[in-house]
Formats: C-alpha cells, sequence, structure tokens
C-alpha cells in the first residue's frame, strides 16, 4: 500500500492538501494512539444501556480541586446545579481529573479521606468502591479536561461532556433531571440537511452516511422525515424546516467554517456551510433548533478545536495546513453552536459533532473501497430511536476505534522490528483511529430520545 499523494477534509475553502514528503513516518507516532484496552470482568453482563445498574453506574467528572478529600467525594466544593444533580441522582460517583495524574487515569476520593486511581478502560464497571461507573458526563470545558480524556473514556465507557458553567449549566442540567419536560419535538419528523457537491468530499459524507442514514430512517414510524439536498441543501430551506417540523432529530452533512479572520472563526467556527458555501446564521440556527431535540453535525470543527492540531506531518505546508494551524490557534474550545443550544433556557438533549475535520481516508476502506459509515449510521437511526442512552447509541462504531488502534499496535511492532515496509499502513490506520475518536457526545451519556409511536 502507498499513500494517496493528496488528503481531502471538510474544512470548506481549504479542503485538498498534498500530503507531507514524510506523511507516511506520521503514522507510526504514539501521541494521541491510546494503550490497549480490554474488558476484565468475566462475570454475567449487565444491561449496558441501564445505567442505573450498580454494575454498570453513572458518574461525573470534574477538575481536581484543593478541597478536603470528603468534600471531594461529596462535590461539595462544585457548582450548585451539580449538587443538585447529585441530589435528583443519589448514586452517581464523584470522579476527578487532574493533570497531575498519568495519561489514562482519573481519582476517586471517598468520604474517608481515601482515594484510588482506576485506569479508564482497563476497570471493571460499578459504583462499588474501587470500580469505575461505564456512564461519565464530564462536566467542565476542554480547557479543563482535555478532550483527550473524552477520547480515552470512548473506548469502553458510555462519555459525554457538558462544557457549561454559571445558569447555562444550570439550564442543561435542570432539563436532564426534568427529562425534558415541557419541551414541544416531534420524534416522527427527523430533518436530514445534506450539502453534496460532485468531486468534494461532502460528496462522499453523501454517499457514506447522509444517504444511507436517509434510508434507514425511512420508516413507517417516521412518516414525517423531510430531505433537504442538492440545490434545496441552504441555509434558508434548513431553518424553515427546523421551525415548522420541531423535529426531535437533525443531521446535517456540509463542510463547517474553519476559514476566516480569527475573531470571526471564533464566533462560528464549525458553523455548517450551505450548498452556496454560506455559513447558516449562527444565531437564526440556535433559535431554530427546538427544545430537546439531539443534533448531528457531520462538518469540520462542529463540536469544537484542540489546542494543538493532531495532523501536523501528515499535511504538507499550505492552505490546509494553515487552516488547522489557526483553528488550533483558538485552543481547546466547543464551538459556539454548541454551547448556546445546550446552555439555553430549553436547551437541546444534545449536540454529537467533531473536533477538527474528518477526512476521506477514513471514510472507506483503501483497498476495497468499501464505505465505513455503516455503524455510524445505525447508531443515529435504529440505536437512537430504539430508546438507548445517546453515550451507547455508538457502541459499535466506537469498538472499531479498538479495532483500528489493536492493528495499529501490531504494526507498531513490526516497525519498531525493522518492517518499514509498514509505514503506509500505520498512517492510514492512525489517521483513522484518531478522526474515529474526534466524533464527540456533547450533553450528558445517559439521556434518551422518546420512541416514535
Amino acid at each position: 500500500m502507498t499513500l494517496p499523494a493528496t488528503i481531502e477534509l471538510n474544512a470548506g475553502q481549504a479542503c485538498v492538501a498534498d500530503t507531507a514528503d514524510r506523511a507516511n513516518r506520521w503514522g507510526a507516532r504514539t501521541e494521541n494512539m491510546p494503550d490497549s484496552q480490554q474488558q476484565l470482568d468475566l462475570g454475567t453482563p449487565a444491561d449496558p444501556t441501564d445505567w442505573r445498574r450498580a454494575d454498570v453506574g453513572y458518574g461525573i467528572l470534574l477538575p481536581d480541586s484543593a478541597a478536603s478529600p470528603a468534600d471531594k467525594a461529596a462535590a461539595l466544593d462544585a457548582a450548585g446545579p451539580v449538587r443538585e444533580l447529585l441530589k435528583a441522582r443519589p448514586d452517581t460517583v464523584v470522579l476527578r481529573w487532574s493533570p497531575q495524574l498519568p495519561p489514562g487515569f482519573v481519582r476517586r476520593y471517598y468520604p474517608d479521606g481515601t482515594s484510588q486511581d482506576p485506569g479508564i478502560g482497563v476497570t471493571t464497571f460499578g459504583t462499588a468502591r474501587g470500580l469505575l461507573p461505564r456512564y461519565v458526563s464530564i462536566i467542565a470545558t476542554p480547557a479543563e479536561i482535555p478532550w483527550r480524556v473524552q477520547y480515552d473514556f470512548e473506548t469502553r465507557h458510555a462519555v459525554g461532556r457538558v462544557p457549561l458553567t454559571g445558569d447555562a449549566l444550570g439550564n442543561y442540567l435542570q432539563a436532564l433531571v426534568d427529562e425534558w419536560r415541557g419541551c414541544e419535538i416531534d420524534v416522527r419528523a427527523p430533518v436530514v440537511w445534506t450539502v453534496s457537491t460532485p468531486g468534494d468530499i461532502t460528496d462522499l459524507m453523501r454517499t457514506v452516511v447522509a444517504d444511507p442514514l436517509v434510508t434507514r430512517l425511512t420508516d413507517p414510524t417516521l412518516p414525517d422525515l423531510r430531505t433537504l439536498g442538492a440545490a434545496s441543501a441552504t441555509a434558508a430551506q434548513l431553518l424553515g424546516a427546523l421551525t415548522a417540523a420541531h423535529p426531535a432529530f437533525v443531521a446535517t452533512s456540509s463542510h463547517g467554517l474553519a476559514v476566516a479572520a480569527p475573531d470571526a472563526l471564533r464566533a462560528g467556527l464549525g458553523t455548517p456551510l450551505d450548498c452556496t458555501g454560506t455559513p447558516v446564521d449562527l444565531a437564526a440556527l440556535t433559535a431554530s433548533v427546538p427544545g430537546g431535540a439531539v443534533w448531528y453535525s457531520q462538518a469540520c470543527c462542529s463540536a469544537g478545536s484542540d489546542a494543538v492540531t493532531n495532523y501536523a506531518g501528515l499535511i504538507a505546508s499550505g492552505p490546509v495546513l494553515d487552516t488547522l494551524t489557526a483553528v488550533a490557534a483558538l485552543g481547546a474550545t466547543v464551538a459556539p453552536a454548541c454551547l448556546a443550544l445546550l446552555g439555553r433556557d430549553r436547551p437541546v438533549r444534545a449536540v454529537f459533532g467533531h473536533v477538527e475535520p474528518t477526512f476521506d481516508w477514513t471514510l472507506r476502506v483503501a483497498e476495497t473501497g468499501q464505505a465505513l459509515g455503516g455503524d455510524l449510521v445505525a447508531g443515529m437511526s435504529t440505536n437512537l430511536f430504539a430508546g438507548q442512552p445517546l453515550g451507547y447509541v455508538l457502541d459499535a462504531y466506537r469498538a472499531g476505534v479498538g479495532v483500528l488502534q489493536s492493528q495499529w499496535a501490531e504494526l507498531r511492532a513490526q516497525l519498531d522490528n525493522g518492517d518499514t515496509s509498514v509505514r503506509d499502513r500505520l498512517t492510514r490506520l492512525r489517521l483513522s483511529a484518531i478522526d474515529r475518536q474526534s466524533l464527540v457526545l456533547l450533553g450528558d451519556p445517559t439521556v434518551t430520545l422518546p420512541k416514535p409511536d
């Protein structure tokens, strides 16, 4: 296998780049490739969708603080809305993260003043002492608890992030406790909005994800499905459909805003670009998505940015690398549309989005051309509408990341033994694993969508 001379991503104007002269060496780097993870509990398996069970469990992850271990165990140092959540969910496990901890570990304090540092992905699930809950809600921004911690949890845990503070945090957690009571959504009327330009990565995104998703959602239980594509994939058509249909589920597939002056980029990062290349108005979008909805945004930076791009050394110098560098200069952030939707008076249930871009190489098998959207499509249709918790609907997709990591580790060992022929394959595997894990859930992982009648 040899690498293609170019690579394409969904970052709008800057979307096609030459691969760097030594791009095949990028794949052998170890950063952001988690250690192998395997389940250790060989007992009778619990229902993984029932987070209330003691052998499954629910927990929150907070930044560590200078409070006493007993106070931290009870989250007495946490914000008021967090303490209210713990009252409503008294069996919640409180976890802590600190940059002083080794990568792949969190800390659990106990009322007696002791603590443990369980390993993510290698600790048995549950709420008892010494265990880690399967469902974990990171209540912190990525500047406080990095994206990589969320990626570590994704391999085996059902994890989401609530990146809010102040009144916005209170709005979201209150809606969570109230199970979005009073939000008017129509679960039978999903909206799928697909921008597709021939010869562009958006056309591949349509083929691999958007069209199969529409096929899955074409079902008698969803009689009011609306699909907008081709010339209908305009900002106005999207906003009109959201306002008229009050969909419980919205899927958009497009480029995301990633090229702009620094202030404009920070204000609109990841906003979908319509079929004319025009960003959807952010204020209008966040006002139109109904409270209680779930939004899947397949677009560059639709979830946010990280402080350092993962793709230096893969992409040759030029406009695309300049774009990724400019996005990274924003720091570890959450896209403004996500923050607005999650923190408003009637918040959405959740947003699925990407940190950094999605690449064309990761959407199909290099050797056969096979499309790789099946697990993602099943998660966003069959699993979601069956009422599975949002943190669990992509379990098979997340397991695929583990497979990629295992394949990478095997080939990396071959390289260490002198077999340089595996370098190109290593680069493809590393890119695919990092790209897949960057699809994150913003919102609590225990949330479910109502089932259609």
